[in-house]
């Protein structure tokens, strides 16, 4: 809900900023102030107006909730004829996941997304896996909405509300499948529409893909970094910082050394990530900073950690502590080494034991609370 009312009050400030740009444009443009403008323009309202203006900014959030949740299903529909197990579903914050072989709620942030449909691959050499239903699912199901969406107002006289609905589903599903489906990088990401051109034809990227797939699914059931195949974790040779896909694998990579506790190479590979961090998105250049903090602290390097905890980066990991454990890491490993708060550090600790089954994925919980434990063993 807090997404929701977050959504409409953004759309609220892009209308009010709209009018503080326009209405001064129309004075400068007629001669008359800008007071007089205004109450024109507002003058002119009526109640009519005011509740068309309304279910405008309703209409607009269906559809956006729909074209999202039917493009999230569409790569659902589509994995699952191609073989591939589902592992979540998620629509803003709120996730659904199978755990156990039961679907359970849950709450999971990710900065810069809408919704996400993550699933396993299929067991079998990745030759044999098919990627192109997969990636391909979410833009054919945006556009099979403007199809019906069209067709529907060709075909009937509907109400003038359910019109503005369906032209609305039209250019919600437009942006939404075009975008995915052009075949470029977007903010360093590859669209579905370039995963789907050229995972056939790269093997060691179409591995890339299918590890970081069955990491996920591995994660959420609550396997421990030690125990995931080793597989899963290559890097490649050599990192093109350049492809998103390639930076994922070396976080997950520097990840599980973090996990068996090889602080010296997990410094290492984040060192060349942290000097690579122009050349990929803000996200990961704020999880890299966030995993050099805590490899800083544990390794007894405080103001090289300092360094790396910026404003900005505990800010990132403020945002995304209730729903990532590894942020409450970050957070406790922080009040211990950088501001000598032993009370706090176990306190989050005891935080993170008690609540550990809200979070998505129970693997990075298992890995937080052992090295939530381990510095407060080793940082006397």
């Amino acid at each position: 809900m807090k997404t929701i009312l977050r959504l409409i009050r953004g759309m609220l400030v892009g209308a009010c900023f709209g009018l503080i740009i326009v209405i001064p444009i129309i004075a400068l443009i007629d001669g008359e102030s800008i007071w007089t403008v205004a109450k024109t323009i507002f003058g002119k309202f009526s109640l009519q107006d005011v509740l068309e203006i309304a279910w405008m900014l309703v209409a607009v959030l269906i559809a956006f909730i729909l074209n999202v949740v039917l493009h999230e299903g569409g790569h659902l529909v589509a994995g699952l004829l191609t073989g591939y197990r589902f592992v979540s579903f998620r629509f803003l914050n709120w996730t659904i996941i199978r755990r156990n072989g039961r679907l359970h709620w849950g709450n999971y942030e990710l900065a810069g997304t809408g919704g996400q449909c993550l699933m396993a691959p299929p067991d079998r050499p990745v030759d044999q896996i098919d990627t192109r239903w997969y990636n391909a699912g979410g833009v054919l199901a945006n556009l099979l909405i403007v199809v019906i969406s069209a067709l529907l107002l060709w075909a009937f006289d509907l109400p003038t509300w359910l019109d503005e609905l369906l032209v609305i589903m039209i250019i919600f599903g437009l942006f939404i499948g075009v975008g995915n489906g052009i075949p470029l990088k977007m903010g360093g990401v590859a669209t579905d529409g370039l995963n789907l051109l050229q995972l056939e034809k790269d093997i060691p990227g179409k591995q890339f893909f299918c590890n970081i797939l069955e990491f996920n699914a591995l994660n959420q059931e609550g396997v421990p970094y030690d125990e995931m195949p080793e597989h899963i974790f290559a890097l490649p040779q050599p990192i093109d910082w350049v492809n998103s896909m390639h930076v994922g694998a070396a976080l997950m990579a520097a990840t599980r050394m973090i996990a068996v506790h090889q602080w010296e190479e997990a410094h290492r590979l984040l060192t060349e990530a942290h000097e690579h961090s122009d050349e990929y998105m803000e996200l990961y250049q704020l999880e890299v900073e966030n995993m050099m903090t805590q490899v800083c602290i544990a390794m007894g390097r405080d103001d090289e950690a300092r360094q790396h905890y910026s404003d900005k980066v505990a800010k990132h990991v403020e945002r995304h502590a209730s729903t990532q454990s590894d942020k409450q890491l970050t957070k406790m490993a922080v009040a211990l080494a950088l501001e000598n708060d032993r009370p706090k550090a176990e306190a989050m600790l005891h935080e993170l034991e008690t609540g550990r089954d809200k979070y998505i994925h129970q693997g990075d919980v298992a890995l937080s609370l052992d090295l939530m434990r381990w510095l407060l063993d080793n940082r006397q």
